[in-house]
């Protein structure tokens, strides 16, 4: 009740009363640990320690709300702002960067309308052991969007175990341009993407299709990047086994302003991971994470692996603590690219080049 009361002061500080009859609650993470970053691309650059916030999962705050509009009708929405506590500043874009949306739902399913997270990254997030956080998070090598911008959503209700997600935006990377053509090389970016999916039991398994169009002034314009992904896992019950492939194929270059793989022009890469349960509030987590990239300039493919091993421990419902150590191998034409080689990162704590790295903290959620 406390907390309820306390959102909706803040709500209402932020300029928005008409949300008072609303459910609304707080929700987020704390996630704090230390981080040790080696090997890096350029000899030079010595190794990296330090106290970084978002070791295991991104900081956060969020404000979610609901009401029941009757007649099996509910109103929704969900603002989350990402926080780097290791310096008590925004992070991630700045406030309610993470997701700003607004929801219709019903027996027809749920209709989303903001920046929201996209369907692709959704499906291959979900089934990657760490989560798209840590240090052997899979999209240190893995090339995939994460959010859009202006996003019209819909999550079908689930028939039988089957559902359908899609998203359409006509900018994904800020407001729509004026005549609808953006300056410089990308501009506008028109997405559409589709990804019906299965989940009965232990197992789960989707297929992701997505369509990106530039509309620009500059090098970009008209150009399309198509991905595909297929992903799922199946759970054991001694052990879950997830497996993904992707493809992503550029008229030229890959413009994603998410991928920024301009140098690459068709891209395969897939994933192999297990989660495996130790003890009754353990998990031992792995991946096997590799791409590989057909440069547009020609040559060589660049060719990039990486390998993850972690541990989690619950110490409550609502706290962790975690340790996890990845390793990046990049081929001669990845580290000579401007921009196809991997590097590990973590949340939103860039790779910078580094090829090594490994991370210990304690996570809080509530």
């Amino acid at each position: 009740m406390q907390k309820k009361m306390l959102a909706l002061a803040v709500l209402g500080l932020i300029g928005a009363p008409a949300l008072a009859q609303s459910n609304v609650t707080i929700f987020g993470t704390v996630d704090l640990g230390y981080r040790f970053s080696g090997d890096n691309i350029d000899s030079k650059v010595k190794n990296r320690s330090a106290i970084d916030s978002g070791t295991s999962t991104p900081t956060r705050l969020g404000f979610q709300g609901s009401e029941d509009l009757g007649n099996g009708l509910k109103a929704g929405f969900v603002l989350e702002q990402g926080i780097a506590a290791d310096t008590g500043t925004s992070a991630g874009g700045g406030s309610f960067s993470r997701q700003a949306f607004v929801s219709l739902s019903g027996g027809f399913g749920t209709l989303g309308v903001g920046r929201q997270y996209t369907p692709g990254y959704a499906l291959t997030s979900t089934v990657d052991p760490f989560g798209s956080v840590t240090v052997g998070q899979y999209n240190n090598v893995y090339l995939t969007e994460y959010r859009w911008d202006n996003l019209l959503a819909y999550v079908s209700p689930s028939w039988g175990g089957f559902s359908v997600a899609a998203g359409l935006t006509l900018n994904g990377y800020g407001n729509e341009s004026r005549g609808n053509r953006g300056t410089g090389e990308v501009g506008d970016v028109r997405a559409l993407s589709v990804l019906p999916q299965y989940r009965s039991g232990p197992l789960f398994v989707g297929l992701h299709v997505q369509d990106l169009r530039a509309k620009s002034t500059g090098l970009y314009d008209g150009e399309k990047v198509r991905a595909y992904d297929l992903a799922g896992t199946y759970d054991f019950g001694v052990a879950k086994l997830a497996a993904a492939y992707g493809i992503r194929r550029a008229d030229s270059g890959d413009f994603s302003p998410d991928t920024g793989a301009s140098d690459g022009k068709k891209t395969r890469q897939w994933l192999v991971g297990v989660t495996a349960p130790v003890g009754p509030v353990g998990k031992l987590l792995a991946s096997y994470v590799a791409r590989r990239t057909e440069a547009v300039a020609g040559g060589n493919d660049a060719k990039v692996g990486q390998w993850a091993l972690g541990y989690e421990h619950a110490l409550s419902k609502r706290t962790a603590i975690h340790a996890t150590y990845a390793k990046v191998d990049n081929n001669r034409s990845a580290r000579e690219s401007t921009n196809l080689s991997g590097s590990v990162g973590a949340g939103y704590n860039a790779g910078d080049g580094y090829q090594t790295g490994f991370a210990v903290g304690i996570r809080h959620n509530f």
